[in-house]
């Protein structure tokens, strides 16, 4: 259904709005007034360059102030601006999805349906919420897509070496392993898929699942990937979003994610089992190197305390997890002094897929077993920092791929203990 906003008298697009077009450029948004200006203007800039016809479909979660006219103002009558309704439900501020975008799987949903509806060569999903968005980014999302050349582009985002540490960790390569594909950035809210990969997102079950307002770009991500379509990534700068009122704390945010990979790897584990390696994903589009964020302010013997202090209050629910081999490495980690501080890659890949096995097989409630997981990642993130080079941004990526080879590595010890996991439980 579609719809102008609860503050906006403008109509809503007519007819001729959905005839076929090249492109389609989905926005997500909710009182975003004082931004959505700046990405629908580099959304109509960037299809222009390209010299593709197409519109914004605007989901909108009803907002409250001008959001859905603002948009249309600065479209014009080149690039058309039509208002999707979808359900944006009534979400705890403490329990926000880790984007901040309640209702996000209904939102992707309804774009990616109007996309459809287009006929569209290519649709790319943007957050409302990017002031600096550039039209280049937009382009370089598009392109691939409209040549011929990708099926799924991702957004690849220049980011502090101590930045986006879930990521790097443990979705990267757990991503890596399972799936066969370096995609640096899984969940990256912004990307752009072809009309046959549209089609295959719309045709699968999981968009009214549980975790899906968490959990659908990684989801996406790994059904293209699984599906064998093009995979890629565009080079985007650095990502710099509007402040949220509220934003998750680490054990939420933590949980969230995490929580999403381990669902979507139980679904597929007929398919990672089969996959061996991996292989880099091509990679389009130019950033500024020098235009590298801040330091993010984390005391690395804070985290390292936090990890000694976990260890302490958590080792016998580790032990419910973790097999004795690890608990006795991992107290040989938390009485080691700084400069000898370091839980090395092989045993934090065991620990990583232990607990994908702990959620497998519901060795506790996944709430209580992910929360058992904060202080592990802290103590990894404190390790990561406390290494020598790795606030360099190009060590620091070595420093990853390393983390990743070693996932792979590692995949045999999963998936020996998911097949017969009666085996190794004493």
């Amino acid at each position: 259904m579609a719809s102008t906003g609860s503050s906006s008298s403008i109509a809503v697009a007519d007819a001729d709005s959905a005839r076929p077009c090249d492109a389609v450029v989905g926005i997500q948004s909710y009182n975003d007034a004082d931004t959505i200006a700046g990405v629908v203007a580099s959304a109509r800039e960037g299809m222009r360059r390209h010299a593709a016809t197409g519109c914004v479909i605007l989901a909108d979660g009803a907002s409250t102030d001008r959001t859905v006219a603002v948009a249309r103002e600065i479209a014009g009558d080149e690039c058309p601006v039509v208002a999707v309704d979808y359900r944006r439900p009534e979400v705890d501020p403490l329990k926000l999805p880790y984007h901040g975008r309640p209702g996000r799987a209904a939102a992707m949903r309804a774009v990616l349906q109007a996309a459809r509806d287009r006929r569209a060569k290519t649709c790319v999903m943007l957050d409302a919420r990017l002031p600096n968005l550039r039209p280049e980014s937009v382009v370089s999302l598009i392109e691939p897509v409209l040549r011929g050349e990708m099926d799924y582009v991702s957004a690849h985002y220049v980011r502090h070496p101590y930045e986006g540490a879930i990521t790097k960790s443990i979705i990267y390569p757990v991503f890596r392993a399972l799936y066969g594909a370096r995609l640096r950035q899984p969940a990256a809210l912004e990307f752009a898929c072809s009309t046959s990969l549209l089609d295959h997102f719309l045709e699968q079950r999981f968009w009214d699942a549980e975790g899906a307002p968490t959990g659908i770009d990684m989801w996406l991500a790994a059904t293209a990937v699984t599906g064998r379509y093009r995979m890629g990534e565009a080079l985007l700068g650095v990502r710099s979003v509007a402040m949220r009122p509220v934003a998750p704390d680490l054990s939420t945010a933590l949980g969230q994610i995490v929580g999403a990979l381990l669902v979507d790897l139980k679904s597929r584990a007929q398919l990672w089992h089969r996959v061996r390696g991996s292989v880099p994903v091509p990679v389009v589009g130019n950033v500024d190197e020098t235009a590298v964020p801040p330091a993010p302010d984390i005391d690395p013997e804070k985290l390292r305390e936090s990890f000694r202090l976990g260890y302490g209050a958590l080792r016998d629910v580790w032990a419910s997890i973790l097999p004795p081999r690890t608990i006795i490495e991992l107290k040989k980690v938390a009485d080691a002094p700084p400069e000898r501080f370091r839980i090395h890659d092989d045993l934090w890949a065991r620990i990583i897929y232990d607990f994908a096995l702990g959620h497998h097989l519901k060795a506790m409630p996944h709430e209580h077993l992910l929360g058992a997981l904060v202080p592990l990642y802290l103590g990894w993130l404190a390790s990561f920092m406390l290494e020598p080079g790795t606030d360099d941004p190009d060590a620091a990526e070595q420093r990853i791929d390393r983390l990743g080879m070693a996932f792979e590595t590692q995949k045999p010890y999963l998936i020996s203990r998911w097949r017969w996991p009666e085996r190794f439980r004493s």
